[in-house]
């Protein structure tokens, strides 16, 4: 089948009342916010190198790294979008997605319209903290420290920086600002049973998107022991200068 009779299909599919349209499609015309968002996924790249197949064909079993059926993506807010178009490694650091930073801000909010518009029924998960047996036990030194630091700065960086107070390369663009890690007042309050939770599913209304299918539950609390080292600069500095670095650093 060649890619133009896929862009064919795509696009009747994507036409309210034409063919096999998309669920949240069938119940509610597209608004003139979102048939703008359309015409601007057709005219980029997302819609003619990209999407245009996942839209046509459902992708149930996508294989990881593949194309994302943009119909079952997790929601986020506007913010989110925002920063993915400018710098999308920065936010997914394995993606094939190019920058979009050259769209105007009503362009660039029409589009964001349309995508939210695919996915607007999948359902949003709160966190709730886990049982502790959920949660892999791991010392507290510097293998672990390592491998956190190793899954930080893939998958947390761009949004809450190198030194963990939200100043990463987009963070700027997300409101709220990405979590201070470095607030030490607010680190004591949170359990290890929530926090865990948080990077598995994310957060609602914020940007903070969930990790549950990129990390393992290793990988998981790995980065959760190496976060709690920016409330704590002095067990930092120690485990990083190798000070006790294959001991318990309390």
């Amino acid at each position: 089948m060649t890619l133009k009779l896929l862009g064919i299909l795509a696009l009747l599919a994507l036409i309210p009342g034409c063919g096999a349209a998309p669920e949240s499609f069938r119940d509610q015309p597209l608004s003139a916010l979102e048939m703008k968002g359309l015409k601007i996924f057709q005219r980029e790249p997302c819609y003619s190198a990209c999407h245009v197949t996942t839209l046509a064909v459902p992708a149930a079993n996508s294989p990881a790294g593949f194309v994302p059926d943009l119909r079952k993506t997790p929601r986020h807010p506007r913010d989110w979008y925002l920063a993915y178009f400018v710098d999308p490694r920065a936010v997914l650091p394995f993606t094939f997605m190019p920058s979009f930073a050259h769209l105007t801000g009503d362009d660039a909010d029409a589009l964001i319209a349309f995508l939210q518009r695919l996915n607007r029924d999948v359902k949003i998960v709160k966190p709730e903290p886990v049982a502790s047996n959920e949660i892999p036990g791991v010392p507290k030194n510097g293998a672990v420290y390592r491998a956190g630091q190793i899954v930080y700065g893939t998958y947390c960086l761009g949004c809450h920086g190198v030194s963990g107070n939200g100043g990463g390369t987009v963070g700027h663009l997300l409101s709220p600002e990405p979590r201070d890690f470095t607030d030490g007042a607010w680190m004591s309050k949170q359990s290890e049973n929530y926090l865990f939770s948080v990077i598995a599913v994310g957060k609602p209304n914020t940007a903070m998107p969930g990790f549950k299918d990129l990390l393992t539950p290793l990988q998981r609390v790995e980065v959760l022991r190496y976060l709690e080292y920016f409330a704590d600069p002095v067990s930092r500095e120690r485990v990083e200068v190798g000070v006790g670095g294959q001991g318990n650093e309390n």
